[in-house]
């Protein structure tokens, strides 16, 4: 399953004198930004929970804003439209073997979904975390609510590459590789 976890400790060394060591506090408004837009596109291939349905590539069109608020974190609000191809094999199947599920062929495969993030940045390297909800969602699939964790590599200032795991709760549904620019 997927784990969300934190983790705090504290280390102790005994019989170890070392001075106190007080650093300065960086100046919080030189890391403050503006909203910044990015646009990012992410894909790799997946396949249903069938056996035997096959690996399907999948897309993903991402915009977000988001807003730096110190010097390690920025809050992300935005859109992400799926292309999941298969889901078109899995709508078309669940329609000819089970019509006890009422699944139409013509039922849309495409998903669209809202998301709140964080971004913790780390140099040149952040982690993201999401929490997303389908705002359209004509099939079901592993419910309404997506999660989505991962590392980006920002190349210069506008241009990053990023790998993340999107999942429903404990359900893993694509591992994605993404490249993005940063407005």
């Amino acid at each position: 399953t997927n784990t969300f976890a934190f983790n705090a400790g504290l280390i102790y060394r005994i019989g170890e004198d070392r001075p106190f060591v007080v650093r300065e506090k960086a100046d919080k408004k030189d890391f403050q930004g503006p909203l910044r837009y990015n646009l990012a596109f992410r894909s790799g291939i997946n396949e249903s929970d069938e056996i035997g349905s096959g690996q399907y590539p999948f897309y993903i069109f991402s915009a977000y804003v988001d807003k730096r608020f110190n010097r390690k974190s920025a809050l992300q609000l935005g859109v992400d439209m799926f292309f999941s191809n298969f889901l078109k094999e899995l709508i078309r199947f669940q329609a000819i073997s089970f019509p006890e599920l009422e699944v139409s062929e013509d039922d849309d495969y495409k998903r669209v979904g809202l998301f709140l993030g964080h971004e913790l940045f780390v140099n040149k390297i952040s982690v993201i975390t999401q929490l997303g909800y389908y705002i359209y969602y004509p099939f079901d699939f592993e419910g309404r609510v997506y999660n989505r964790i991962g590392i980006k590599r920002y190349f210069g200032s506008r241009w990053y590459g990023a790998i993340t795991l999107k999942s429903h709760a404990a359900a893993a549904e694509a591992i994605e590789f993404g490249v993005g620019i940063r407005l």
